[in-house]
């Protein structure tokens, strides 16, 4: 046997052990990616294993406020406010055989000037989308639309009517541009309350308040009919109101109280707008309440009372103007004019608000608004307020 011959036995030999299968290639187990979900919008992605495509995105504000330039600052009475913000948004979206359902969830975190911090949740609902209807349950905005202007802060008005509240609510299109919406609102988030905005943020929170008509465990009824035709668009809302009823008193030193029952007001609001060009919009609204503070924008500083026996009646008129300044920039002007009358009284709120957005990239805004209001109040005392307030965020 010569050499090449026992070279080919040994190879032969070799090829013949177990070590043959260990050599051989393994098959990989399949590995799950995450893939993007365009189907419901940019952002969203995939859960491996899952039908359901979910978006996580958030905002940064930060917020500073200027004391009423009107008075001499007072660290104490008329001090500036400021706050930095952190928002995070949780969206899925899942389609199944009866239809899409979509979750949302919005939570934030707050720290103050005075050094407190607080962590809250906006909106959260669950949606329901059928071919030309949703269905929301949860907590949201309102179904009532009144327009509040165009400016990106309204740091002094103009207000717009309607409250973020836990609802049933639905929405459907009959096509042609137009749109239906109902819901039953908790009546809570829209009662009338006033008290002392002692951290100076511009809103009175529930620690705040001294008095509330705020019915516990009742509801609204709202609804609305949007149309939307070439340029223009409106927008038809009304309200049934509950709240916690005041009785005044006939006669002696005393003014009246909360008697614990029910009673029941109703609001009315329409809207018109028009692109007039690609980079113009205009806008007015005009809302009337019967009992109803809230959905003309409130009047917490001026003290009126919801009352079946003597009610308080209030309109807000607004126009606004939203324009492209440029490709970065956009201003915006509102004015506004609120009415208040309840018995002998009369009030009235004048207000004048602008605003300029810088977007220098996407999601950045450098916002600069400012705003004047004159209040006549019910003593017939007239006083104005001025302030200025700046802001900076990012959203991603």
């Amino acid at each position: 046997m010569n050499f090449k011959k026992l070279a080919l036995a040994a190879a032969a030999a070799a090829a013949a052990t177990p070590a043959m299968a260990a050599d051989l290639p393994v098959v990989a187990e399949p590995v799950n990616y995450v893939q993007a979900c365009d189907a419901f919008g940019a952002g969203y992605f995939q859960l491996p294993g899952q039908d359901t495509c979910i978006r996580v995105h958030g905002r940064i504000r930060t917020n500073y406020t200027s004391h009423d330039l009107t008075e001499g600052y007072d660290r104490g009475d008329n001090s500036y406010s400021a706050y930095a913000k952190g928002y995070v948004y949780l969206e899925s979206m899942t389609d199944t055989e009866v239809a899409s359902i979509k979750t949302y969830t919005e939570l934030n975190t707050k720290w103050d000037d005075d050094s407190t911090s607080s962590v809250e949740v906006g909106s959260a609902y669950l949606q329901f989308g059928f071919d030309n209807a949703t269905v929301t349950i949860g907590r949201t905005g309102s179904v009532y639309s009144a327009f509040g202007g165009y400016s990106a802060i309204g740091t002094v008005g103009p207000a717009s009517g309607g409250e973020d509240a836990l609802q049933l609510s639905a929405s459907t299109s009959f096509g042609n541009g137009v749109t239906a919406s109902f819901g039953l609102m908790d009546s809570h988030a829209s009662g009338n309350a006033f008290g002392v905005d002692l951290d100076k943020d511009g809103a009175i929170s529930d620690a705040e308040k001294v008095f509330s008509q705020q019915a516990s465990k009742t509801v609204n009824f709202e609804a609305s009919l949007g149309v939307t035709q070439g340029m223009f668009s409106a927008n038809l809302s009304g309200a049934v109101h509950a709240f916690e009823d005041f009785d005044f008193a006939s006669s002696g030193p005393v003014l009246g109280a909360l008697n614990g029952d029910v009673a029941y007001g109703y609001a009315i609001a329409a809207t018109v707008e028009a692109n007039v060009s690609e980079d113009v919009k205009l806008g007015f609204g005009a809302s009337y309440a019967h009992n109803a503070l809230s959905y003309t924008g409130g009047a917490q500083d001026l003290l009126f009372l919801e009352s079946s026996d003597d009610a308080v009646k209030s309109y807000t008129l607004v126009a606004g103007v939203e324009a492209g300044l440029s490709d970065k920039l956009t201003g915006a002007l509102d004015v506004s004019y609120s009415a208040f009358d309840q018995l002998d009284a009369d009030a009235s709120v004048t207000s004048v608000n602008g605003s300029l957005d810088y977007s220098p990239v996407a999601g950045l805004n450098i916002i600069l608004d400012a705003g004047w209001a004159n209040t006549e109040d019910a003593a017939g005392d007239d006083a104005d307020t001025a302030k200025v307030t700046t802001r900076v965020q990012y959203t991603f």
